[in-house]
């Protein structure tokens, strides 16, 4: 991590980098913090030829990350290492489906902004959600399923590890002409 001396995550490693927290992290803690919440399917991601689970249930899928500032290095001499980190913005929309589903978005909604979402949340931080949106959609039978929509905004620190050479001391001799 940032700032740590000793035992570092790369002891011997030569060459390559490591993430930190990952999306898959942030998937998993969403989900986790939705199951909570519900107690329906939570998928992550829309994948071809895979049918969606029997309402209700949650689709998660993050939309984009942008970078909020520029690049923080951290160094560990003893270790030879250093870590790159930044903060950045993710969007993540979270479709709900079922008879209960609007009910299920403005749940979510609602405790995005509040400290239940900050305490079950490790590896990102709740920002804001936008509104819930009624958004139906028409199934394989040309019938309508009830679903609502809404993007979380979360505040990610991905960090990587990657090992660095560092100069502890060196000879110098001027030569004068």
């Amino acid at each position: 991590m940032a700032g740590e001396t000793g035992g570092g995550k790369l002891a011997g490693l030569v060459q390559g980098a490591v993430m930190a927290a990952t999306l898959d992290d942030i998937y998993t803690e969403v989900r986790a913090m939705l199951l909570g919440l519900f107690s329906c399917e939570v998928v992550r991601g829309y994948s071809n030829n895979v049918p969606l689970p029997k309402p209700p249930f949650v689709v998660m899928n993050i939309l984009n990350e942008t970078a909020a500032a520029t690049n923080e290095h951290a160094y560990a001499v003893a270790d030879e290492t250093a870590a790159v980190s930044r903060q950045s913005e993710i969007q993540m929309q979270l479709d709900f489906y079922g008879e209960e589903a609007g009910q299920m978005a403005q749940k979510t909604v609602l405790l995005w902004r509040d400290f239940y979402a900050c305490e079950r949340l490790k590896s990102c931080q709740p920002l804001y959600a936008d509104p819930a949106r009624f958004m139906p959609l028409t199934n394989e039978e040309s019938e309508y399923e009830e679903r609502w929509m809404t993007t979380v905004h979360l505040a990610y620190a991905p960090q990587a590890e990657h090992p660095q050479q560092f100069v502890n001391a060196f000879d110098l001799t001027l030569i004068q002409p």
